[in-house]
């Protein structure tokens, strides 16, 4: 016979499954409504292989031709998927794998299923298509589940550093000072996680957090200036003589 404690161990698990396939059932809809609205070619991440899947039958099964991508594939079945996706295909759906190294600036949009919680991974998703030569202004939609934790990451990387509106690169250059400590900053994210006792205590820590950061990024741009001011002095100075 279980016990009571095993049984409502079972419970839990049975819930947060629950909760899980809510969540995705919601941000599949959502992310149909945006390819749909948006009506180009989008890139849509995520952090899971199973999640590529999910979402290539999700869309095909809404009439999308969709390819994708992901680290277990050869390289001739990726060659052959970037450009189906260049010729044909609305959607791509990606891993990290397809943030490295690839130049997909055809495409003007990607969608953050899920988000990393490395910032660093994120600003590498935005570069594949926001870089030189790109000639289109470039759309970033974000999902997320209401009280997550990458809700709370996305609070602190939008609204307190407004990450999505800085050049490419400025994101280490903020975050440099963190990261020269013991740990980086999905360390940080992952100790605050573990060891907060209640979604009250996650969520202050978080903001505490965010205003660190913020801190951060202000003592970056101060420097900047100043760095700005020096050498627009010497450029100036420069051209006079």
């Amino acid at each position: 016979m279980k016990s009571k404690k095993s049984i409502e161990g079972f419970i839990d698990i049975a819930k947060e499954i629950s909760a899980r396939k809510y969540e995705e059932n919601t941000k599949g809809k959502e992310l149909i409504k945006i390819i749909s609205d948006f009506g180009d070619k989008v890139i849509v991440f995520t952090k899971y292989k199973t999640t590529v899947e999910f979402l290539k039958n999700l869309l095909k099964q809404n009439g999308y031709e969709v390819a994708v991508f992901h680290g277990g594939m050869t390289r001739r079945e990726k060659e052959n998927q970037i450009e189906y996706f260049r010729e044909g295909a609305q959607v791509l759906i990606s891993t990290e794998a397809g943030g490295e190294g690839r130049n997909l600036q055809f495409c003007n949009a990607i969608v953050n299923y899920d988000l990393p919680w490395n910032p660093m991974a994120i600003e590498q998703r935005i570069g594949r298509i926001h870089r030189v030569g790109q000639k289109r202004d470039v759309y970033i939609f974000n999902l997320e589940a209401k009280d997550t934790i990458e809700s709370y990451i996305l609070n602190i990387l939008d609204k307190k550093i407004n990450m999505f509106e800085l050049v490419v690169g400025e994101v280490d250059m903020i975050l440099g000072d963190l990261n020269d400590e013991d740990d980086s900053f999905d360390d940080l994210i992952m100790d605050i996680w573990a060891n907060s006792k209640d979604k009250s205590e996650l969520k202050n820590r978080m903001d505490e957090l965010g205003d660190k950061l913020l801190d951060m990024k202000n003592q970056y741009i101060k420097v900047k200036n100043v760095d700005e001011e020096i050498f627009g002095n010497l450029f100036k100075a420069g051209e006079d003589k």
